[in-house]
């Protein structure tokens, strides 16, 4: 799990932007697996990465084809599973058509976060190589955001999870977090070598403290 932090307009959205190819770099290379991706197959491509953004942007019809757009052949127990992992599957459980319940136009008739949450379900589905989470946990309280990483963890053991945060208490238990300050990489390590090592890491962590104190 690789945590990203940095101020707004850092650059931690257009820096995850590139894995997928949804734009290519100016100049160096991104390598998957030490393949760079420009030789990946296209549709291969697509089908290793899964984008969850921050703002959730669910489809009319139902539940069950909102997540199917992760995973075309999904079954109920794939759905259970991965709506599981999201913390979707208790609010699901109660709506009288489970997955066959409608999504109104914008998805109206959800909260923001029972949209994040089925949002992450449809990303994890397809137990992607890869997952992007683009603060995409933003509007969950930090109860289910917690449930939802220790789920990550067990769940999708062998993916590579990148957890893009305004907020360091999001990315505090990942492997290694990058620290970007106006599109650069200005730090890496775990959150206790941060703290004594990057100073940009070091004031958003003093600063959200303070707030939350």
């Amino acid at each position: 799990m690789i945590g990203i932090v940095g101020a707004t307009g850092a650059g931690k959205s257009t820096m995850a932007q590139l894995i997928p190819r949804l734009f290519d770099p100016t100049k160096g290379e991104i390598r998957i697996g030490g393949v760079p991706i420009k030789e990946l197959n296209e549709h291969n491509l697509h089908d290793s990465v899964s984008f969850v953004l921050q703002k959730a942007i669910l489809f009319s019809g139902t539940i069950a084809q909102n997540l199917k757009h992760g995973k075309k052949d999904a079954g109920t127990a794939d759905m259970d599973r991965a709506t599981g992992i999201a913390q979707a599957k208790e609010f699901i459980e109660k709506l009288a058509d489970t997955y066959d319940a409608p999504v109104e136009e914008r998805s109206a008739n959800f909260s923001g976060g029972q949209k994040q949450r089925l949002s992450i379900s449809r990303g994890v589905i397809g137990q992607p190589k890869i997952l992007i989470l683009d603060d995409s946990t933003s509007a969950l309280d930090a109860h289910s955001e917690k449930l939802v990483k220790e789920a990550l963890d067990r769940e999708l053991a062998d993916t590579t999870t990148l957890i893009i945060a305004q907020k360091i208490s999001s990315v505090v238990n990942a492997d290694r977090i990058l620290v970007l300050d106006e599109g650069r990489l200005v730090g890496v390590g775990t959150h206790h070598e941060l703290l004594e090592t990057s100073a940009v890491y070091r004031e958003i962590f003093e600063t959200q403290k303070g707030k939350r104190g």
